[in-house]
């Protein structure tokens, strides 16, 4: 669930990168439309041209902390994808042997062969271990 949420995060970082290039571009050209018209344009013009060119800064002003903002919580949700995943390997490695040991204690029930069980209850108490390692990792 959190690689998931670690995706949304990017795709919204990337989204606003997109949306801050979107108004670069806009600020650039306005900015070539005032060097290349200079001669034709009134102050008026011009004074409105820098207008809009400040506005288009300000709104990539602000498209860049948002994203920095977004990435650090992308980041966080990562680390917490990389815990979540070290913990599932634990518990992982937990059930593998946990059901081997009931196997073994069914089959030695059924068969009624007791070292067979002394091996099963061997086997679950290594499962345990690993158990008790998916909370703490201290493997």
């Amino acid at each position: 669930m959190k690689q998931s949420q670690a995706s949304d995060q990017w795709a919204y970082f990337q989204a606003k990168s997109i949306k801050g290039y979107l108004y670069e571009i806009q600020k650039d050209q306005i900015e070539l439309q005032m060097k290349t018209h200079a001669t034709g344009l009134t102050p008026e013009d011009v004074k409105i041209y820098q207008q809009k060119a400040d506005a288009y800064a300000e709104k990539i002003a602000g498209y860049q902390g948002e994203k920095g903002a977004i990435q650090t919580e992308a980041k966080k949700l990562e680390e917490l994808r990389d815990n979540a995943q070290q913990h599932g390997k634990a518990f992982g490695v937990a059930i593998i042997f946990l059901q081997v040991a009931i196997l073994l204690s069914s089959i030695a029930a059924l068969l009624k062969i007791k070292p067979v069980w002394f091996v099963g209850l061997a086997v679950g108490v290594f499962g345990l271990l690993h158990f008790a390692n998916g909370f703490l990792l201290f493997l």
